[in-house]
């Protein structure tokens, strides 16, 4: 009798994060946000660049309007910050990411003060 209980509990605790997972998943997503080695619209996504030419942090809000922020910290541990970005809602906008200072960089997203998301890339020496 006991395994019997043991088992249910288990298969009641699979089917409702089945139900629960997916709703909260897609709830979260309010922005997307990335980092490419270009400034086009059509720039892929990328984590590695190459020292020469254009890198861009795309931005864009799904839920509505809003205002953001966007930091970039370089490898030598100096950050700058573009602040009071207006986003109109389902329109991508880029920051062009002028920097050639070979490794690992963050760009970090906020929106309200909070941080809304980060992406690593590294410029190739």
């Amino acid at each position: 009798m006991k395994g019997q209980k043991t088992l249910l509990a288990v298969l009641l605790a699979i089917v409702l994060a089945a139900c629960v997972a997916p709703a909260t998943a897609g709830a979260a997503v309010a922005y997307k946000h990335y980092v490419a080695c270009g400034t086009s619209e059509t720039a892929r996504a990328s984590h590695k660049c190459p020292k020469r030419g254009k890198k861009g942090a795309f931005f864009k809000s799904l839920k509505g309007n809003v205002s953001y922020s966007i930091c970039v910290k370089f490898p030598t541990g100096k950050s700058i910050c573009a602040k009071a970005q207006n986003a109109e809602a389902h329109i991508l906008y880029v920051n062009k990411i002028t920097s050639n200072i070979p490794g690992k960089h963050r760009v970090t997203w906020f929106v309200g003060g909070k941080r809304v998301g980060s992406f690593y890339f590294t410029i190739s020496g």
